[in-house]
């Protein structure tokens, strides 16, 4: 490849990465689950308990499956393929089932359209969990490790800014058409724009060269277990694991954030302006990637990680002491810095702090430790905002958000500064 081809590449992925990203994350704030779902379901007469699970549903499904995707995108010669193949296969057709379920609602039971919304969300987010560290493992190869954190910066800032965008079109529409059938169109709509952005990479150039081997040896059992081993006896990544955890734990309320604003304990606000109020979240969490993705490059990710601790707790404050539609904004803006940090930031420690050669293993074994606190803690969050109401619950979260922001500050360092490991490859 000669020099003016390598320039070409190296602005033609970032900004297809851009663009992509942009029309997810327009399509995905049609149906986000923090509001569009939530309000769905509760219209559909969904317990607290039942509104908890969107949260674990969510988190322990983007992570468990992902050791599923070690094995299943092994080769680097077809893995760009297969994944655009599986989102539109396994992922995107979940959005047209949800659509189907809110139009034909009114021929069947509430129970029946509750829990199929919340099984075909739930086979969506076990699909994106097959990918979602083979897809991070994808895009890091991409790029040079001085440029990473700023190239996926600006694309998560693109699907961050467009879904603000997005989510103030949807509630104009909801305001101007309220009703089932408006949610329902949101679905079918969000459905054509997630083609659309997975078109898009198929244009990305992919550097891996036509003489790669078409699949790397396939790691066995026991090899993949020692590079989970070798990975956890690094004592920083077990004290960024401690963090992460306290952190899940303390901020697994995010649709809880709708169902309080909706009370009249937090000012019963109209579904439409609940929606307006989530595009705060969206354009904090635009800015923070931004942001963060710069800094992180120049400074390292681990202050991105404690900014994300630091707005959990400003969010949780804001909820605990008022109400109304300035502080729903207020709400949504600190969640979506915490967001934001909690995603840009915290993969890009998971790159850097890998001790070996087999960075997919790393992202692997971190989603299997952070699985079973995304799966408890929003179902125990559910039971405890029934038992002891909202603010008690987001009175506990911020105890453990506070805990993860001093164990982050005073028990991580910054792996840049850090002699890796190293082990043979395999």
């Amino acid at each position: 490849m000669n020099a003016s081809q390598t320039t070409s590449s190296q602005l033609r992925n970032p900004l297809l990465n851009f663009i992509g990203e942009g029309i997810w994350g327009f399509q995905a704030s049609f149906v986000a689950s923090a509001t569009v779902l939530t309000i769905l379901l509760q219209d559909f007469g969904a317990s607290e308990r039942l509104i908890g699970s969107i949260t674990a549903i969510e988190g322990v499904l983007t992570s468990l499956p992902s050791v599923i995707g070690v094995y299943l995108f092994r080769s680097e010669r077809t893995r760009k393929r297969g994944l655009l193949l599986w989102h539109a296969v396994a992922m995107v057709p979940f959005l047209f089932v949800s659509g189907a379920l809110v139009s034909y609602s009114p021929h069947l039971s509430a129970r029946v359209v509750r829990l199929g919304l919340l099984a075909s969300f739930a086979c969506f987010m076990a699909s994106l969990g097959v990918i979602v560290g083979v897809w991070m493992d994808w895009l890091a190869h991409l790029y040079d490790i001085r440029i990473r954190g700023t190239v996926l910066g600006a694309g998560f800032f693109a699907s961050a800014t467009m879904g603000s965008a997005g989510g103030l079109i949807a509630g104009w529409i909801l305001r101007s058409y309220p009703g089932r059938t408006t949610f329902a169109g949101f679905y079918y709509l969000a459905g054509v724009l997630a083609l659309l952005s997975i078109l898009c990479f198929c244009f990305i150039r992919d550097p891996a060269p036509d003489s790669v081997p078409s699949a790397h040896p396939l790691p066995d059992l026991s090899s993949l277990l020692g590079r989970f081993g070798y990975s956890l006896r690094s004592p920083n990544f077990r004290a960024f694991l401690i963090g992460r955890i306290l952190a899940v734990v303390g901020f697994c309320i995010l649709p809880f954030i709708t169902v309080y604003y909706r009370s009249t304990l937090g000012g019963a606000l109209p579904e439409h302006q609940l929606i307006w109020c989530s595009t705060a979240m969206t354009a904090a969490t635009a800015l923070t990637f931004l942001f963060l993705g710069l800094l992180g490059d120049r400074r390292g990710h681990r202050i991105g990680v404690i900014v994300g601790t630091l707005a959990q707790v400003a969010s949780l404050s804001v909820l605990l002491m008022s109400s109304g539609l300035w502080s729903c904004m207020a709400a949504y803006f600190c969640a979506g810095i915490a967001i934001g940090a909690g995603f840009l930031s915290h993969v890009n420690m998971l790159f850097e702090t890998c001790p070996h050669d087999h960075r997919l293993s790393h992202i692997t074994v971190a989603n299997l430790v952070l699985a079973m606190p995304l799966l408890t803690a929003p179902l125990l969050a559910g039971v405890l905002a029934e038992w002891a109401g909202l603010r008690t619950l987001f009175g506990v979260c911020l105890v453990f958000s506070v805990l993860s922001a001093l164990w982050l500050t005073f028990r991580v360092r910054d792996p840049r500064h850090i002699e890796a490991y190293g082990i043979p490859s395999l």
